[in-house]
């Protein structure tokens, strides 16, 4: 596989150099007929590629741009060949001059057509997410207004509301994120296969240890909730302690949210105030575990930082200092 990947790579830089060089060549002899037409749909390929490409949102779109050279160079071949071989005395080559330049204009239909299609599809998701969250805007409008009217009972209410909205998804966001949500509850969406209730489950502060430890051991994703797990205050120890100690780390900002967790492990506390990530020491010196000798770590990492005079943290260490050092 890799001795295919570097043939790859060595292709991607041969090709369009030999392309180039076969250019002048032919400049240099004085054959420059479709030269020009030649490098000019060269360029147009790529730069219609690169437009086509760069309306993805997707995160592996860029590897299309690997491809480019290749398209570049058969455009301008086309291109070559047609503007020589439309010339030709013989019937046959202004035949094949003649499907040069459909398969010429079929490349440039075939990249519109591509960045025009992602556009379309970029609005009609936009359009369905707008709905979306209109619709779960006006749930959480209901449930709010639900739970307004049933003072004292609102543990029920949010029962009965989850009954009636079992199968729509877009309800049971508003109603998992209740602080009214039993740990129960939370655990039985938590299990569903869909990725967004549970991660609101995960969220919600009623979610048990249990819930959450079953999501990180045994998800056939786990990474994707893990923000969540290393934020959560019910989180238990032993988990957040192989988070912390987890290399390379699958997701960015897990130190952040495991310095604001009160369940985590005092130690790993201590180990974060020492961070020269300014996030991290705010977030540390959030924390309720926070004491004199942390907050003098903190202090010491954030002169150290790239932002010393960070105002929350400077601050903050000042509000703490006479609470927390008081001897």
């Amino acid at each position: 596989m890799s001795l295919f990947i570097s043939h790859f790579i060595l292709g991607l830089l041969v090709l369009p150099c030999a392309y180039l060089v076969a250019l002048v060549t032919l400049f240099i002899q004085r054959r420059r007929t479709g030269l020009l037409l030649s490098l000019m749909c060269f360029v147009t390929a790529i730069g219609l590629g690169i437009w086509a490409i760069s309306q993805s949102r997707s995160s592996t779109a860029g590897i299309g741009m690997l491809f480019l050279p290749f398209i570049g160079v058969a455009a301008g071949s086309l291109a070559w060949g047609f503007a020589n071989l439309r010339l030709a005395q013989n019937a046959p080559l202004r035949i094949l001059a003649g499907l040069c330049l459909v398969a010429l204009l079929g490349i440039f239909a075939w990249e519109i057509n591509g960045g025009w299609q992602t556009i379309q599809l970029n609005k009609n998701r936009d359009a369905a997410q707008q709905a979306r969250t209109a619709r779960i805007a006006q749930h959480k409008t209901t449930l709010m207004q639900l739970l307004a009217q049933n003072k004292g009972e609102e543990a029920a209410a949010l029962t009965q509301f989850i009954a009636q909205h079992a199968s729509d998804e877009e309800a049971l966001y508003s109603a998992l994120a209740s602080e009214y949500a039993t740990p129960a509850q939370l655990d039985s969406y938590a299990r569903k296969d869909d990725f967004g209730l549970t991660l609101t489950a995960l969220r919600n502060k009623n979610c048990s240890a249990a819930t959450l430890a079953r999501i990180y051991r045994t998800h056939t994703y786990p990474n994707y909730f893990l923000q969540a797990v290393a934020a959560h205050a019910h989180t238990p120890p032993d988990i957040l302690r192989e988070i912390f100690r987890q290399s390379p780390r699958p997701i960015g900002g897990l130190d952040s949210w495991l310095a604001a967790n009160p369940a985590t492990p005092v130690d790993i506390v201590q180990h974060l105030s020492d961070s020269h990530d300014i996030q991290v020491l705010q977030n540390v010196l959030q924390n309720p575990q926070l004491d004199c000798a942390m907050l003098n770590r903190a202090r010491l990492a954030v002169a150290a930082s790239n932002r010393p005079d960070d105002n929350y943290s400077v601050n903050q260490i000042a509000y703490l200092q006479p609470q927390l050092c008081r001897h």
